[in-house]
C-alpha cells in the first residue's frame, strides 16, 4: 500500500509542485500583498505619517522644527551644475556684516523649489554646484539674537548665472523695543482660532449646516465684528497659514500657478506647490510681538506647515495628531501655556489650528450633510465646542477683559455645494476653497457689527496687530479695517525700520524652578557663579544628555587647554547638551551671562543648529537665549542679561541638534570661558 502511494506521488509530482505554487500565490494575493499595501499606506498617509509628532505642554522653549526630524520633509535641491553664486550682507546703515542671517535662492519657477543657507561672521554667503540658469533670491534675519536688530527681507529677482555671480545684499536694520506698553482701550494678549476647512455661509448662511450646530462662535460673533465676505487668494494650505502669519505672501519664491488650475493669473507672485522646506522670509505677527517681550505659542493640529515654514520666534509650538471627537488636549495646551506665562507684563499671542476638519474624507463632504455620514458638520461642531471650553475658561480667569479672540479659516471647504464648486466659479465667482469666516471680538473692537466690505487674508495679521496696539509686520500688505474699531489714532501702523544697534530684548522669563537642588555656597558678588567656566576640570559639575553626549576637547580653546564640544562631526541624529544649575543671589542688581562658542556646520537651520538656553531644575527650557546654524570656525562672543532671574536657582544650557539622517551632514560647536557675575 506504501509504495503504491509513492508511485502515484511520484508519478504526479509536478502537478502537485505546480498546484502548491498556485495555491501559495492565492494565499499571498488575499493576504500578503494587500497587507504590505496597507502597510505602505498607512506610513505614507494614516497616523504614523510625518506630522504625527506630539510636544507635551511642559515643553516650553523654541520646540517649533520639533525634535528627531519628526516632521521634517525631504531634502530637495536645486538642479545641479557648475555654476555658483555667491555674496556678502550687510548693514544698510553701518557697512558692517550681517551675521546668521538667512539667504534664500529658487528657481523662479511652478514647480521649483527653494534652498537656504545662513551668512557666516563676516556676512558671506554662497550657493554652488547649481545649474546655469535664471534665480530669485531673498535675504532677511527676523531671528531676535540678544542685543542685535532683526533686518528686513530685500529680494534680487532674475539674476542670471552662468558661472559664477555676485549677488550682494544690504538690509534695513528693524528696530527690537524688547518691551510693549498696552495702550488705553486696546488688548494685552490675543488668541487666533483657526478653523481650517470651514466656508463661511456654512456657518452663518447656511441653515441646513452649522448655523444652528455653532453657539460659540456665534456668541463670539454677536459681542463683535462679523467680517462676511473674507476672501483668500488662493485657498489652499500653506500659503495661507503663511499669509495670516505675516500679512503678506512671498514675493521672490514663483511665478502665478497654472492658468488651467486657478483660472487666468492675477499677478500673484506665489507658487504654492512648493515641495521643499519654505522659511517665512518676512517678518511674521509672531517675530513682531516677540520683539515687543511677548510670549508665542501655535497650538493645535499637526497640519500646520512647521515643515514648510521655520517660526524662529515661537516659544512653543505644541502640535497634535488631528482628534476624533473633541480636541480638549489642544484647549488644555493653550491654557497651560497662558498658566506658565501668565506674570509676562507683555501679554501673549497664540495661534490655534484647530483642524477637526481635515482629510479628503472631511473636506469633500456636503456641509448640507447633517446625517451619520455628515463628517463636515460633526467636525465642525468639534471645533466649536472646542472653542467654547476655551472662551468658558478664558471667562472664568477673567482673560475676556484684557484678551482679544479671533475665528477664522486660512482655506475653506472643498466640496461642491449649492453656493459654490470646488476649484469652480460658483454662484460668486471665487469658489468655497476661498470664502472663510472671519469673527473678531475683544477690548477696542467694536460690538454686534457686521462687516460687509470684501477683506482679505492679508488683512487679518493688520487688524490683529492693530488690536494689540502694535505696528503691522513690515511687509503686510494689509489694511487696518478702522470700523472694526472704538478708537484709535494711528490707523495704519508701520512698523519701526529706524536703526538700532543697543536694542534690548527684556527677558519676561519668571518660571519657578520645580523641586529646585541645594544651592552651593554663593559666591561673592561680582565672581564668576558657573563652575569649571573653562572645562579645565573632569568634573560633575555639567549635567551632559542627548544623543552625542558633550565631551571635553583639547581641539579648540578659547583659554586655557581645553573647551567643551557639542555634537558630532558626523552620523549625528537629535541633541547634544550640557547644562549647569546656579543661583542668582536674590539681592543682586543685575547678572551678565557671557560665553564663547566656535560653530561649525554644513546643514541647513532646518535640521541643525547650535543653541543656549536657560532651563529650570528640570532641565525644561524657560528662554532660549540664541539658535544659530552658521559655520564661522572661529570664536564668537554672546551676552545676555539675566537680571529678571535674580533670586532664582537656573540653568545654563548649551545645545547642538543635527539630523543627518545618514546623510553627509554635521552641526558641532565648543563652547568655553562661560561667565555669570552677579552684582
Amino acid at each position: 500500500m506504501q509504495d503504491s502511494i509513492n508511485r502515484w506521488l511520484h508519478t504526479r509530482r509536478y502537478s502537485i509542485i505546480a498546484s502548491l505554487a498556485i495555491l501559495v500565490l492565492l494565499v499571498s494575493s488575499i493576504v500578503i500583498i494587500p497587507r504590505s499595501i496597507s502597510i505602505y499606506a498607512q506610513s505614507a498617509h494614516g497616523s504614523g505619517g510625518p506630522n504625527s509628532h506630539y510636544v507635551p505642554s511642559t515643553a516650553f522653549g523654541d520646540t517649533d522644527d520639533l525634535p528627531n526630524g519628526s516632521i521634517k520633509t525631504k531634502r530637495f535641491g536645486l538642479a545641479a551644475g557648475n555654476a555658483s553664486i555667491t555674496g556678502v550682507v550687510k548693514d544698510a546703515s553701518t557697512g558692517s556684516p550681517v551675521a546668521n542671517a538667512q539667504v534664500g535662492i529658487s528657481a523662479g519657477q511652478v514647480g521649483s523649489t527653494a534652498q537656504y543657507t545662513t551668512t557666516g561672521s563676516d556676512g558671506s554667503y554662497s550657493f554652488s554646484g547649481i545649474a546655469s540658469g535664471t534665480y530669485n533670491l531673498s535675504a532677511w534675519r527676523y531671528t531676535i539674537n540678544g542685543t542685535q536688530p532683526m533686518y528686513k527681507d530685500v529680494q534680487q529677482v532674475g539674476i542670471n548665472v552662468s558661472s559664477s555671480q555676485v549677488a550682494n545684499f544690504n538690509l534695513t536694520p528693524v528696530a527690537v523695543p524688547g518691551s510693549r506698553t498696552v495702550p488705553a482701550g486696546r488688548a494685552k494678549n490675543l488668541i487666533i482660532a483657526d478653523y481650517d476647512e470651514t466656508y463661511h455661509e456654512s456657518w452663518f448662511s447656511d441653515a441646513q449646516s452649522m448655523v444652528n450646530n455653532s453657539p460659540a462662535t456665534h456668541q463670539l460673533a454677536q459681542i463683535g465684528v462679523l467680517a462676511t465676505e473674507t476672501w483668500t487668494q488662493y485657498g489652499w494650505s500653506p500659503i495661507d497659514h503663511y499669509q495670516i502669519a505675516v500679512g503678506s505672501y512671498p514675493a521672490w519664491r514663483t511665478p502665478d500657478a497654472p492658468g488651467k488650475v486657478w483660472g487666468q493669473p492675477d499677478g500673484l507672485d506665489t507658487n504654492i506647490w512648493y515641495g521643499g522646506t519654505e522659511q517665512f522670509g518676512q517678518e511674521s505677527i509672531f517675530d513682531v510681538a516677540k520683539s515687543y517681550g511677548m510670549n508665542t505659542a501655535v497650538i493645535g493640529g499637526n497640519d500646520y506647515p512647521t515643515g514648510h515654514i521655520t517660526d524662529s520666534n515661537v516659544d512653543q509650538i505644541t502640535l497634535g495628531q488631528n482628534i476624533k471627537g473633541v480636541p480638549t488636549q489642544w484647549v488644555t495646551e493653550v491654557e497651560n501655556f497662558i498658566t506658565a506665562h501668565a506674570s509676562n507684563p507683555n501679554g501673549f499671542l497664540i495661534y490655534m489650528p484647530i483642524t477637526e476638519a481635515e482629510g479628503r474624507s472631511v473636506e469633500s463632504t456636503s456641509p448640507d450633510d447633517s446625517s451619520s455620514q455628515g463628517l463636515y458638520q460633526q467636525a465642525s461642531s468639534w471645533d466649536d465646542q472646542a472653542f467654547g471650553q476655551l472662551q468658558t475658561w478664558l471667562q472664568q480667569k477673567n482673560y475676556t477683559g484684557n484678551t482679544a479672540v479671533s475665528i477664522t479659516a486660512d482655506e475653506a471647504e472643498n466640496d461642491h455645494t449649492s453656493f459654490d464648486n470646488f476649484y469652480g466659479l460658483g454662484s460668486t465667482g471665487q469658489g468655497t476653497t476661498r470664502h472663510v469666516p472671519f469673527v473678531f471680538s475683544g477690548p477696542g473692537i467694536v460690538s454686534g457689527q457686521t462687516y460687509g466690505t470684501n477683506m482679505g487674508i492679508d488683512d487679518m495679521s493688520a487688524n490683529y496687530m492693530f488690536a494689540l496696539g502694535l505696528p503691522a509686520p513690515v511687509d503686510s500688505r494689509g489694511h487696518v479695517i478702522t470700523s472694526f474699531f472704538t478708537s484709535g489714532s494711528n490707523p495704519t501702523p508701520t512698523a519701526t525700520n529706524t536703526p538700532t544697534s543697543t536694542a534690548t530684548v527684556t527677558s519676561t522669563a519668571t518660571a519657578t524652578p520645580t523641586n529646585p537642588p541645594t544651592a552651593t555656597s554663593t559666591p561673592p558678588q561680582g565672581s564668576n557663579l558657573v563652575q569649571n567656566s573653562g572645562f579645565e576640570a573632569s568634573s560633575n559639575t555639567w549635567v551632559y544628555r542627548g544623543a552625542n553626549h558633550p565631551r571635553r576637547s583639547t581641539t579648540q580653546a578659547h583659554s586655557g587647554s581645553y573647551s567643551l564640544k557639542l555634537g558630532s562631526n558626523s552620523g549625528q541624529q537629535g541633541d547634544s547638551t550640557a547644562y549647569q544649575l546656579v543661583t542668582i543671589p536674590g539681592g543682586a542688581k543685575s547678572a551678565n551671562l557671557t560665553f564663547y562658542y566656535w560653530p561649525a556646520s554644513n546643514d541647513s537651520s532646518t535640521y541643525a543648529w547650535q543653541e543656549a538656553d536657560i532651563v529650570n531644575s528640570s532641565g525644561t527650557i524657560i528662554q532660549q537665549l540664541f539658535r544659530n546654524t552658521t559655520n564661522d570656525r572661529s570664536w564668537i562672543q554672546m551676552n545676555f542679561d539675566l537680571s529678571s532671574y535674580a533670586g532664582q536657582t537656573i540653568g545654563i544650557q548649551f545645545l547642538d541638534h543635527e539630523n543627518s539622517n545618514g546623510g553627509a551632514y554635521y552641526n558641532f560647536m565648543y563652547v568655553d570661558d562661560v561667565s555669570l557675575t552677579a552684582r
